[in-house]
């Protein structure tokens, strides 16, 4: 089993000079990173080397020996494989180009690109305290903000309470695999073995859709973070047994990212939507969803979509005990009413 957000002994703000191990350097007048995502945090060792793998407008992603980082201008969000820097212009950088870590200073080709001794540390924060009524009253604000998106890219359209009535090409596509996303989390959910052969239809979400990360794998991301962060492991854990052999089907950054989730970590922004939704914060809810929009292509609302798969789940699973309670056919003992009991 993989530990949920197992580096979470780091502390939000905490800077790289605090952490364990973390050498010293003089300042760097150049480029600064000025925040380091809690899993990016491990590829900032010295000595570490690799290479630019790929190059945007504001950020770059590099490999140093097996960890994946982006790097990226300071708006471009938190998140666990990011640093986000000050100075830079990631365009005017190559792929293939050599990345290497001396001290606290981040190398492109043997040239100082950027310091990072003074960089705080980005990581989640714990999911909030919920209840069936407060998770009841997110989902119904996220369905009326849902109604006003433009979700025909991607798989963002699932995420939504009812199916779209004439689906998009790449959702008819999914609708197999995305029945047996449901299946397996409901079955998880319901505390039953689940085992990859009995899903097999899911795999083909791995890979499927356009974009940097294609929307089958952030929707599969975000059920990930929902389930590693409400804390059903075992379902999580059945999840990625049945993707996990299958990476091979999508490209190694979105397979990083992929592997970020398991861990209960994503964009700052996937975390805020689903705290919100699970812990009622309809005033919250509307700007949340207005960020994860404006990651990627699709991305943010395709991961979303695949949280809010679990959270409906968990709805469904926590009205179904109550109404046996009240029907007395639940035993002794009030409906549970926290994911604890789920």
């Amino acid at each position: 089993m993989v530990a949920q957000r197992e580096i979470g002994v780091m502390r939000p703000g905490n800077t790289f000079r605090d952490l364990p191990g973390a050498p010293v350097s003089e300042r760097f007048d150049g480029g600064a990173v000025i925040e380091v995502g809690v899993l990016a945090r491990r590829a900032l060792r010295s000595g570490r080397r690799g290479r630019i793998a790929a190059v945007f407008e504001r950020s770059l992603y590099a490999v140093l020996d097996d960890c994946w980082i982006c790097i990226g201008v300071k708006d471009l969000g938190s998140g666990p494989l990011h640093l986000l820097c000050t100075g830079i212009e990631p365009r005017l950088l190559v792929p293939g180009q050599e990345v290497a870590i001396v001290d606290t200073m981040l190398l492109v080709d043997g040239m100082r690109f950027a310091g990072f001794e003074t960089a705080s540390v980005w990581a989640p924060p714990p999911s909030p305290e919920w209840t069936l009524d407060s998770l009841r009253a997110g989902l119904a604000m996220v369905d009326r903000v849902w109604l006003r998106l433009p979700v025909e890219q991607g798989l963002a359209a699932s995420g939504g309470v009812q199916p779209p009535a004439r689906p998009s090409r790449v959702l008819a596509a999914a609708a197999p695999a995305l029945a047996a996303l449901r299946r397996l989390i409901e079955a998880g959910l319901r505390g039953e073995r689940c085992v990859p052969r009995d899903y097999p239809e899911i795999v083909e979400l791995i890979g499927l859709g356009p974009g940097l990360t294609p929307s089958g794998d952030d929707l599969i991301g975000g059920a990930l973070v929902a389930l590693a962060g409400l804390g059903r492991l075992a379902t999580r854990d059945a999840l990625w047994k049945t993707c996990r052999a299958h990476l091979g089907r999508t490209n190694e950054i979105s397979a990083a990212h992929l592997h970020s989730a398991v861990l209960g970590f994503a964009a700052a922004a996937l975390h805020e939507a689903i705290d919100a939704t699970i812990g009622g914060r309809v005033d919250r809810i509307k700007s949340a969803v207005a960020a994860l929009s404006r990651i990627g292509q699709s991305s943010g609302l395709d991961a979303f979509a695949g949280a809010l798969m679990v959270l409906r789940a968990i709805e469904c699973r926590l009205l179904n005990d109550s109404a046996l309670h009240h029907a007395g056919l639940a035993g002794n003992g009030p409906p549970t009413r926290s994911i604890a009991g789920a």
